[in-house]
């Protein structure tokens, strides 16, 4: 069974659709890569998935659980969508770290807050907080930033600052991480030590819905490739279906514009 599906999503700003019907689906391990023009609808997309943007149309299904249903009014409350939006993790381009908080404490914060609304917090407060910083440590360190743990965001390279986002995501221990251009505010230097980081998620099998401009690395890491295009899928496959031998004029024109061809 299918850990994600998207059916006919849907979303427009104003008289604009910038979705137009989205479909596709995702098993459990699997590392999707979404490609395409800016302005395609990519990043909306993201966004519709983790609830940051409410779709006008569509259904979005979680473990066979739906999670959001366009139809259905009881999935559009809020409380409903702050408590499904926790299936997902989004990693954003600009890394939204709180600029006064060390590393360490800008991965336990949002975990802690949630650990809040435990019935057993009272009574295990301080256990349970010591169980969060240790599987905040667990996952900088496994991000390569052990040695990081008390710097601020202003005392790391943008590489780092991202590292510290990712670890933010994992430590929510999401279904499906997302990641929107995760390297586009990063020098070109910086951007490798990222890459190689959600390299070793996918080679651990991490459900991943990946937004990027690298295609090198989308066909290297990535299960699935689906290309947008004016907010719909003009292609999907495999990495050498899509990279390979692509079926659409569009996604050739795509292709052959970012490999310099």
């Amino acid at each position: 069974m299918a850990i994600l599906e998207v059916e006919k999503l849907e979303k427009a700003f104003g008289g604009t659709r910038v979705l137009g019907g989205v479909d596709f689906s995702l098993e459990k391990g699997e590392a999707l890569a979404i490609i395409g023009s800016s302005g395609s609808g990519k990043t909306t997309l993201l966004r519709c998935l983790n609830f940051l943007e409410i779709p006008d149309g569509g259904v979005i299904r979680v473990g066979g659980e739906t999670v959001f249903d366009a139809g259905d009014p009881a999935t559009r409350s809020e409380s409903e969508i702050r408590r499904r939006r926790l299936h997902f993790g989004l990693v954003f381009q600009n890394f939204n770290l709180f600029p006064q908080y060390t590393a360490l404490k800008n991965v336990t914060l949002a975990v802690e807050l949630l650990a809040r609304e435990r019935e057993d917090f009272k009574r295990r407060r301080s256990e349970i907080f010591t169980e969060i910083e240790e599987r905040a440590r667990a996952v900088l360190d496994s991000v390569g930033l052990s040695d990081k743990l008390a710097s601020y965001p202003h005392e790391l390279s943008g590489g780092q600052q991202q590292r510290v986002a990712i670890a933010r995501a994992l430590a929510l221990s999401p279904d499906i991480l997302c990641f929107d251009e995760p390297t586009s505010a990063l020098d070109p230097e910086l951007t490798g030590e990222v890459l190689r980081v959600i390299r070793s998620l996918a080679d651990k099998r991490t459900t991943m819905v990946i937004v990027t401009h690298e295609m090198q690395f989308a066909r290297e890491v990535s299960d699935k490739v689906i290309f947008i295009d004016g907010g719909v899928i003009v292609e999907r496959g495999t990495p050498e279906e899509v990279f390979g031998s692509p079926k659409h004029d569009r996604t050739r024109r795509f292709l052959e514009r970012y490999s310099g061809g």
